[in-house]
């Protein structure tokens, strides 16, 4: 019988891990020699390490992205360990961090394609509760103006309509109102966030009269900061198109080398993605889990 033991993360168990991750799936690379060393200076993120005999077989990581929300990835097993129940132990053990600091709804996102996570989240009794597909664009130099429709930056004093606007049954593109953070980790957009993100000049809508119609909210990748990311975007029918292209304008200017975000799966708002120039950089799509008990 293996013992498997589980601990945090050491800076030592570097290239143990970058060698086993070599081997995660058989036609696609890993991406955790690319966030091991961020990862790892995070405060707020914990890697757990399972060990045999004190070497890395396996490992996970939570992200504690508000007081109530944790978000969980790179689940990563040595395929010469992998059906002895490491993933399960693992999990025990991030589910006990987590009640020891009070966090009470988890997330994760699974690829389509990865039967094994889907099968693993199924047997766990989680629940998907969005969709999400991967879009990119490129920057433009020129958008045409409407004279009716003013693009702009949202700043403090407007916070309370645009706050009303959020949750609006006139907007279209999530039923769930999550901002997809710095990292791809969703969290829900509380108003607390909502004010740290105007503050921090990350929100941007469309006018009309002086009545907000549309609304974006600028994230980032981890790997790629010449990306412009988007972390939300909500609006009526007639303001996304236009709210997509002067986004890609907005990118032109700041000097980005192209743009996207994932985006639910809401038809209206994958149509109007197509016509202001978007693509799906995934042929698939992203399946969004949450779960509030700690089985």
């Amino acid at each position: 019988m293996v013992e498997v033991q589980v601990r945090l993360a050491r800076a030592e168990d570097r290239e143990a891990v970058f060698a086993f991750c070599q081997h995660t799936w058989e036609n696609q690379s890993d991406y955790i020699h690319l966030v091991w060393d961020r990862w790892f200076a995070q405060p707020k993120g914990r890697i757990f390490v399972a060990v045999v005999n004190d070497v890395p077989v396996g490992i996970a990581r939570v992200f504690i992205v508000s007081d109530s929300e944790a978000w969980w990835e790179g689940l990563r097993v040595d395929r010469a360990y992998r059906g002895l129940g490491i993933a399960r132990i693992l999990n025990s053990q991030i589910q006990q961090f987590l009640r020891e600091n009070n966090i009470k709804i988890s997330r994760c996102i699974v690829r389509s394609e990865d039967k094994v996570m889907l099968g693993m989240m199924a047997r766990r009794n989680r629940s998907i509760i969005g969709h999400y597909i991967p879009h990119r664009s490129t920057p433009i130099s020129t958008v045409e103006s409407l004279s009716d429709l003013v693009f702009t930056q949202l700043n403090f004093p407007g916070i309370n309509l645009a706050w009303e606007l959020v949750n609006s049954s006139e907007f279209y593109g999530e039923n769930n109102c999550f901002y997809i953070g710095p990292g791809a980790k969703w969290q829900e957009l509380k108003i607390e966030l909502f004010k740290n993100l105007i503050e921090r000049g990350l929100v941007w809508g469309i006018k009309q009269s002086d009545r907000l119609v549309g609304l974006a909210i600028q994230s980032a990748l981890e790997r790629d900061k010449k990306v412009f990311w988007l972390g939300y975007i909500r609006g009526t029918k007639e303001s996304l198109q236009i709210l997509l292209l002067e986004l890609r304008h907005l990118a032109f200017q700041k000097k980005y080398s192209s743009l996207g975000g994932f985006f639910p799966t809401c038809d209206l708002l994958l149509n109007y993605l197509e016509k202001a120039g978007f693509w799906k950089s995934y042929t698939g799509e992203f399946s969004l889990f949450e779960w509030d008990d700690f089985s």
